[in-house]
């Protein structure tokens, strides 16, 4: 697992790299409550015994010094927070406050990047989308002119409809939306995208065998809410100003 050490602190704030996990090392406690290493480690082992703290709030560790292996620990912050007061030392109260700061900190940098992330991924998503959406546009477009060709009134309706099962299918909306894609998530956009291409799919096959235009959308619609019952669907609340009217 790759870790990064976070400069330039004087205590080094592990970051686990597979769940962007704060830690922080029985060594650097020891330095900055000014205690001896094995002090603190009988501490933790005593928290530890009588379950003060958790095997998933602490990591037993080793290190290497002048070509012999030592042992450590790793606390997350809750593992941390338990363990501060009881071990004490001559900067018992430096040590909590510039400690407790760090955690605040880079907690704080941690959910920033989290959510640059998410940004991100929306962006790459709804590019991507674009691909998807084009595809079925262009399949209701033919669908249109087909379904008019036999004798439909309101073909032209059919973009909505179409539209709008495909939104149904992973949000609940309320009230009506009109720019539903800016509002989803990126695992929602690449499970819209999934639903677009099956409709596109649905509408092109029928064509393909001159199915009745009603029989083409029934299919399609069937074709969603098979789609649909293998996502969670979520409510997505608009203001007056976000809904279409």
């Amino acid at each position: 697992m790759t870790k990064l050490t976070v400069p330039p602190t004087k205590t080094a704030l592990i970051i686990h790299g597979a769940s962007n996990q704060i830690c922080v090392d029985s060594r650097d406690l020891a330095k900055e409550f000014g205690r001896d290493h094995k002090n603190v480690l009988q501490t933790l082992d005593d928290l530890l015994a009588d379950h003060t703290i958790s095997r998933l709030e602490s990591k037993p560790s080793n290190y290497r010094k002048r070509g012999k292996e030592y042992r450590c620990y790793e606390l997350n912050k809750a593992g941390f927070l338990k363990a501060m007061p009881f071990i004490g030392g001559k900067k018992s109260r430096e040590g909590q406050k510039r400690l407790v700061d760090e955690f605040l900190k880079l907690e704080r940098k941690l959910e920033r990047q989290s959510r640059e992330r998410e940004k991100l991924s929306c962006q790459v998503a709804r590019l991507s989308g674009k691909d998807s959406r084009s595809i079925l546009t262009d399949e209701v477009k033919k669908f249109i002119d087909y379904a008019k060709d036999q004798g439909s009134a309101n073909a032209e309706r059919y973009f909505s409809h179409i539209t709008s099962a495909a939104h149904n299918a992973l949000v609940i909306i309320e009230p009506k939306a009109t720019q539903v894609r800016e509002l989803l998530t990126a695992i929602q956009l690449s499970h819209l995208s999934t639903i677009e291409l099956i409709a596109a799919e649905a509408l092109a096959e029928g064509m393909k065998y001159g199915l009745p235009y009603r029989e083409v959308y029934q299919n399609l619609k069937n074709s969603i809410a098979g789609m649909a019952v293998l996502f969670d669907k979520k409510s997505l609340l608009l203001s007056d100003s976000e809904g279409g009217q």
